[in-house]
């Protein structure tokens, strides 16, 4: 029995971060959906809806901050390598305040829109959930060791649905640290695959960030993805400074100092938030439509550089998040960047976007975490990308090599050192302040670009950048019972668009009420796009646009055009209807909407506005 018994713990504390992890996951889901209902919402508001979501990321980033420094202080920033200094017997893990503190504060955190990853404070509470573990069932301190190791892996696997990364991920990026026995390795499996078979029962099955098959890598193409890797490597090394640079900052502020600082900071969230929501968040969501869509150059290089200064910021709050998951998003970007440039280059090519997009996100994990393991198999499972292997093998020896050659430290390992050293001498905030205002006003103008083709499209990843052809319109079959709307009638597709085989069915999804009618009820909004060049842009790509509709008052002045579908006498049918959904379009993460009675529902323009 006593042989068994660490086995039985491991499979206790396995199957409580799974079911941490997956509770977790589902309120930032809540809170995702809850900011797009509250932007919307306020657009109609007596007040101006910028100031609203302003106040309220101040109040709500303060409040997460005063939680973390009142009672565990230690659930600051990813909790990554505060798993590894406990490991290391620096100090002990107080679960007691670990476990709430780190869930409560990281919903807030998280889901207020900050650019936070959601592994991080799974990983710190599966530790503490070992140490809970350790202390009930009365476990010497060798066996205390190995379940807050399988506790940590198993929160990474419940966050991202990847057992095997997570196993992979304590023993690479925990060696030091971690004793390597039969006993020790079996129960982190174990831990790790009933954490996933939890967190799955209730989010569901399959990669977190399913593709479209993207097919091989020519042999000839290769010596690209090393190249891709050299760039990613400089971005790795840069990325690692100014996150250590903005922790830095932030240990040298006074207490009442940190707080202003945080409250400017939920300022411009907020503000950013309302004009450019595709900028925040931990970057599932921008991976899928990255991929999914063709945005300019232009736009890509913007948002690049929102996205880094504001994961840098975001992390240098100190509050509860992780940089797993905006890491994977910046290295989409750099991803269809380089595709940019290869197709411009090299336009025979044809590669496309998704090839480079899937090598860039595990090199940059590579480069930034030094775990190239890791990276490799978290990507391919996080996508379900396994005939890119060894493309994704190259870019990550070249990202490692190249931050090894520029003289980079994994950031694990800095951030632990750095908490090590006794901090600065306390600082006025106002150049922080000043900056982060400068990088506010900056930011602000993101939302109102206007990019050629937004991201956000729904269709179909490209063949290559050379084709000129346009894509096949958009499938919108559904996957379950048919979706019934209380329109029977709506308009067709636009005149002058000639019918073909690959239209989508007039049923797949109802048409919504007629213009003018008054409907009030419910209706799906799949997602937002700039401007009426966007909405331009995807009328002119997809011959079902006549099901596609707008709010009155929203095609003219407004940043970002929420797209609507259906026309639901009540939540439950709209409910339905979004189930019934494709999954391509569910993983845009569409949502109900409720329509005021003497809302107006317009068709989507098919020419932009001068």
């Amino acid at each position: 029995m006593a042989k068994v018994r660490p086995f039985l713990a491991a499979a206790l504390v396995g199957i409580l971060a799974g079911l941490v992890g997956a509770a977790f996951h589902a309120l930032l889901d809540q809170a995702d959906q809850g900011r797009d209902l509250l932007r919307t919402g306020l657009e109609a508001a007596p007040v101006p809806g910028w100031l609203v979501l302003m106040a309220l990321g101040a109040l709500v980033l303060c409040l997460a901050l005063w939680l973390v420094r009142r009672f565990a202080p230690e659930t600051a920033g990813s909790g990554i390598q505060e798993v590894e200094a406990i490991l290391a017997g620096e100090h002990g893990l107080r679960w007691q305040r670990v476990l709430p503190v780190k869930f409560v504060a990281g919903v807030l955190a998280v889901g207020s829109g900050l650019v936070l990853g959601r592994e991080g404070p799974t990983v710190h509470m599966g530790a503490a959930l070992g140490q809970l573990a350790t202390e009930r069932l009365g476990l010497d301190a060798r066996q205390g060791r190995t379940l807050i190791a399988a506790g940590a892996a198993a929160g990474l696997a419940a966050a991202f649905n990847a057992p095997l990364a997570a196993i992979i991920f304590v023993t690479e990026e925990l060696r030091e640290h971690f004793e390597y026995s039969f006993a020790a390795l079996q129960s982190v499996i174990l831990a790790c695959c009933l954490a996933v078979v939890v967190s799955d029962g209730f989010l569901g099955q399959g990669p977190a960030l399913p593709l479209p098959p993207l097919g091989l890598a020519p042999l000839s193409a290769l010596p690209l993805f090393v190249v891709l890797g050299v760039l990613v490597g400089v971005l790795g090394v840069l990325f690692n400074a100014l996150l250590l640079g903005s922790l830095g900052r932030l240990r040298a502020l006074r207490e009442g100092h940190a707080y202003l600082t945080t409250g400017v900071l939920g300022m411009a969230l907020g503000a950013l938030v309302w004009s450019a929501p595709q900028a925040m968040g931990g970057g599932e969501g921008l991976v899928a439509s990255l991929l999914q869509g063709h945005p300019g150059t232009g736009f890509l290089l913007i948002l690049l550089a929102a996205r880094l200064l504001t994961t840098v910021g975001s992390y240098g709050a100190g509050l509860p998040g992780g940089i797993f998951a905006p890491l994977l998003a910046l290295g989409t970007l750099v991803g269809v960047l380089f595709d940019h440039l290869v197709a411009g280059l090299a336009p025979g090519l044809g590669l496309g976007p998704g090839l480079f997009a899937v090598a860039a996100m595990g090199a940059l994990f590579a480069a930034t975490v030094r775990a190239p393991l890791t990276g490799i198999i978290l990507v391919i499972e996080l996508t379900g990308a396994l005939d890119l292997g060894l493309p994704i093998i190259l870019t990550c020896l070249g990202a490692t090599f190249t931050a090894e050659a520029l003289g980079g430290q994994p950031i694990y390992s800095l951030l632990l050192a750095q908490g090590h050293q006794p901090p600065p001498p306390p600082r006025a905030p106002w150049r922080r302040v000043l900056a982060a205002g400068g990088i506010l006003v900056a930011l602000l103008g993101l939302g109102r670009l206007t990019a050629p083709e937004p991201v956000g499209m729904l269709d179909g990843p490209r063949e290559g950048m050379a084709s000129t052809e346009s894509p096949a319109p958009l499938a919108l079959e559904p996957t379950g019972p048919a979706l019934s709307s209380r329109a029977a009638v709506g308009p067709g597709p636009d005149p002058g668009v000639a019918p073909s085989d690959s239209s989508p069915p007039q049923d797949a999804i109802p048409a919504p009420a007629p213009e003018g009618r008054e409907p009030g009820g419910f209706a799906i909004q799949l997602l937002t796009v700039a401007n009426d060049a966007g909405l331009a842009a995807f009328a002119q790509r997809h011959t079902g646009v006549g099901q596609f509709r707008i709010l009155q008052g929203q095609h003219r002045g407004k940043a970002w055009v929420a797209l609507l579908v259906g026309d639901y006498a009540t939540r439950s049918e709209a409910e339905a209807a979004l189930t019934a959904l494709p999954q391509d379009l569910r993983r845009l993460k569409p949502l109900v909407r409720p329509l005021a009675a003497g809302t107006r529902l317009l068709p989507v323009p098919t020419e932009a506005k001068p």
